[in-house]
């Protein structure tokens, strides 16, 4: 009788030690949980601001490479309208020669024309003197024709000596003489009038055609010139749609500068905040590891009580191994031909520089749906169904401080709160989460820390 009531308050004991542990058990669950849940979409976040950043980054790059385009463009016009402001400048400096030239030119036959308008009057005045000799001249003609030679004939008749007679008659001779040169005089002096203008005029004909020829050459100048400026011109609408379209695009360069740095600043923010989760996973497993601790010294603590109630019975009844480590060894997660992908450290990223991988990740040509194995015995503290992070995983805690993050499944086999043994399968190899094909992502953590999972397997 006395048996029978130790037994049914041992079952009583046992009954409310179960209940007791149970309950920190589901909290603990339920906070997890969360956190998984917060960790998803995390990752979620990062991984859609990571896409927007790369799509920044790859659209900066064009327009990168545009800008430049824009540049050597303005660059290779500017030099082509600096090359003719230069050959308009020379054409500028030809034409001001020129335009001196021509002054020169006309001021020469402005001198000519005043010559020649002063011969002009000369040979006005010479024929007014010669009209006038030759008006004396025809008056004594006329008085010679009206009286006949009765005055010469007096006047030599009136002559006292034969002396007398002789020197009027070579008076009368020289005065016809004299009459004769003056007038043959004035017109040597007209001829020579007309000989020296004519020269004038041959003269200023010649500056005159050297003049139009300059003139034509400057014409010829100017309509180059104005073909150089209409060039300029088109150039510098050119150049002024290719600054316009510079300028829009480093704006737009700048905005993208500006989307990236909050991409980048958000990203890192989420990082923080995934580092966060990770931490406090870190902490829950922790505190498993504490929970089956404390769970297993209380057995002991009990069977030792029950010992001694019995009076000392030799028998020794050995404690509850069920969140036992399996033996210590660890076994490989993934079934058939496969190979790690990508290692525990960092690794390169395309986004932001450089990323730390605390896992490894395996894979292989035919490796989806392929069993994922619990690599040691413990007790699964998650079984997440997710499509953004880790995707579908399975964490086992395996009572000695380790626990291990099985990550992208494609199914779960097991829940929360399942023993497991080493080898057991787990779940099938996936591609759901931030994946970027199909892999198994495994992580070891020793009391919360990432460890390389190379060193174990």
């Amino acid at each position: 009788m006395q048996k029978r009531a130790v037994a049914a308050l041992l079952c009583l004991v046992l009954l409310f030690t179960a209940i007791c542990t149970a309950a920190p058990q589901l909290a603990s669950a339920a906070t997890k949980a969360e956190l998984e849940d917060r960790i998803d979409e995390i990752d979620k976040e990062i991984a859609s601001n990571r896409s927007k950043l790369k799509e920044l980054k790859d659209k900066q790059e064009k327009q990168q490479e545009y800008l430049n385009t824009l540049q050597a463009q303005i660059n290779a016009n500017q030099e082509k309208a600096d090359a003719l402001n230069e050959q308009i400048q020379e054409i500028d400096d030809e034409i001001a020669v020129l335009n001196k030239k021509i002054k020169k030119l006309r001021n020469e036959m402005q001198k000519i024309q005043d010559e020649i308008d002063k011969l002009n009057k000369k040979i006005a005045k010479t024929r007014e003197e010669i009209d006038a000799s030759k008006g004396e001249l025809s008056t004594k003609l006329r008085n010679s024709y009206v009286y006949g030679n009765d005055t010469n004939l007096k006047i030599l008749m009136g002559s006292s000596s034969l002396a007398s007679f002789l020197t009027h008659l070579e008076m009368m001779k020289r005065m016809s003489e004299n009459d004769k040169k003056a007038i043959d005089h004035f017109k040597k002096i007209v001829q020579r009038l007309k000989d020296q203008r004519a020269e004038l005029k041959e003269k200023k004909l010649a500056l005159k055609e050297k003049k139009d020829a300059v003139a034509k050459t400057r014409s010829e100048k100017v309509e180059r010139k104005n073909e150089l400026k209409v060039k300029k011109a088109e150039f510098d609408k050119t150049i002024a749609s290719l600054e316009k379209n510079y300028r829009t695009i480093n704006n737009y360069i700048a905005k993208l500068d500006q989307d990236s740095a909050v991409y980048k600043n958000y990203i890192t923010k989420l990082q923080n905040e995934r580092a966060a989760a990770d931490r406090e996973i870190d902490e829950i497993i922790r505190k498993a590891a504490e929970e089956a601790a404390r769970k297993k010294a209380e057995e002991e603590a009990r069977l030792r009580a029950q010992q001694q109630q019995q009076g000392g019975n030799t028998a020794t009844t050995q404690p509850s191994t069920t969140t036992s480590s399996g033996g210590g060894s660890w076994g490989y997660p993934v079934g058939g031909s496969s190979y790690v992908s990508s290692g525990y450290g960092n690794r390169s990223a395309s986004i932001s520089g450089w990323s730390f991988h605390g896992g490894i990740d395996i894979t292989g040509g035919d490796i989806y749906g392929k069993p994922v194995y619990a690599s040691r015995g413990g007790t699964v503290i998650a079984a997440s169904y997710g499509n953004t992070g880790y995707g579908n995983y399975v964490i086992i805690d395996h009572g000695d401080g380790y626990a291990s993050l099985y990550g992208h499944c494609s199914s779960l086999s097991v829940s929360t709160g399942q023993t497991v043994s080493k080898g057991q399968q787990i779940a099938s190899v996936g591609s759901t989460g931030n994946s970027t094909g199909p892999h198994l992502h495994f992580e070891i953590r020793k009391d919360g820390v990432k460890v390389n999972p190379a060193n174990y397997l």
